[in-house]
C-alpha cells in the first residue's frame, strides 16, 4: 500500500504486512530505503522502519492479562483518511487494531469473542476480510468474525474512544479498585451495611463509558469486505 499524499507526492512510504506477523514501510525517494528503488541491481534493501505486532500488543497490560498474545497473520491495511499517520490493520482472529507510524505504539484495538465462545453459527472465513475506514471521524468498518454484520469501529484518535487503549487500562485499573474495595469490607468483617456492591462495579464502568459507542449493523449474511464511498461515507458489503 503507498501513501502518497504528502505535498507534490514528495514523501513517499509503501506499506506492506503479511504472514509473519510484521508491519514494512520502505521510503520510496528519501532514507536509507530509497536506493532500492531506484537501481534495478538492487535485490533487496532493508525497510526504513518494521515492527513485530505481537511485541506491540503485548506492551498492552489489560490486554496481556486477558489473552494470550501470539504473533498472527496480518490480512488487511489502510491508513486513516483523516489523520495520516495512523495504519489500521486487521488480524486473522478478528481483532482490528491502529498503530501510530510516528511513535510506532498500537494506541487503539478491538477485540471481538471467537466465534466458538458466543455460539455463533458463522461460516465467514476471516482471511477473505477487507475492512475500511470511513472518510471522516476515523470510523473503521469490518465485518464481524462471529456475528452476521458490520462493525464500525469508533477509532477516533483520543482516549475517549472506546477501543483506546488508555481507556482500557483505565477500566482495568477501575475494575482492580472496585474489587479491591470489596475484598477490604470482606476481610475486615465490618461490612458497611449501606455498602452498594453492585454500585462500585457499576460506578467503575461507566467512568469510562462516555457519549462515544462502536456500532454493530446486523446483516442477513457473512461479510467479507466493505468498501466506502468517499464523499457520503456510504458501506458497500461484500459477502
Amino acid at each position: 500500500m503507498w501513501d502518497r499524499r504528502g505535498a507534490a507526492y514528495w514523501f513517499q512510504i509503501v506499506f506492506g504486512a503479511g504472514k509473519q506477523g510484521m508491519i514494512y514501510m520502505w521510503d520510496l525517494r528519501g532514507g536509507r530505503t530509497a536506493a532500492a528503488f531506484q537501481s534495478h541491481k538492487e535485490a533487496y534493501h532493508p525497510p526504513l522502519a518494521s515492527v513485530k505486532v505481537s511485541s506491540l500488543l503485548e506492551k498492552i497490560e489489560s490486554l496481556k492479562a486477558q489473552s494470550d498474545i501470539v504473533p498472527k497473520d496480518i490480512h488487511s491495511i489502510n491508513l486513516d483518511p483523516s489523520s495520516s499517520h495512523r495504519l489500521a490493520f486487521h488480524l486473522d482472529d478478528g481483532w482490528s487494531a491502529v498503530l501510530d507510524i510516528h511513535t510506532l505504539e498500537v494506541t487503539h484495538i478491538h477485540c471481538p469473542p471467537p466465534a466458538w465462545l458466543t455460539g455463533s453459527e458463522i461460516s465467514n472465513l476471516s482471511y477473505l476480510m477487507k475492512p475500511t475506514w470511513l472518510s471522516t471521524n476515523s470510523i473503521y468498518a469490518v465485518g464481524s468474525s462471529s456475528d452476521k454484520g458490520i462493525h464500525l469501529l469508533d477509532f477516533y484518535p483520543d482516549p475517549s474512544s472506546p477501543c483506546h487503549v488508555e481507556r482500557r487500562c483505565i477500566s482495568l485499573f477501575l475494575s482492580a479498585i472496585a474489587h479491591t474495595t470489596i475484598s477490604l469490607q470482606l476481610m475486615t468483617k465490618n461490612l458497611d451495611p449501606d455498602f452498594d456492591f453492585a454500585f462500585c462495579f457499576r460506578s467503575s464502568e461507566e467512568l469510562v463509558n462516555a457519549s462515544r459507542r462502536n456500532g454493530f449493523v446486523p446483516l442477513s449474511e457473512d461479510v467479507s469486505a466493505c468498501a466506502a464511498h468517499p464523499l457520503n461515507g456510504f458501506i458497500v458489503a461484500g459477502t
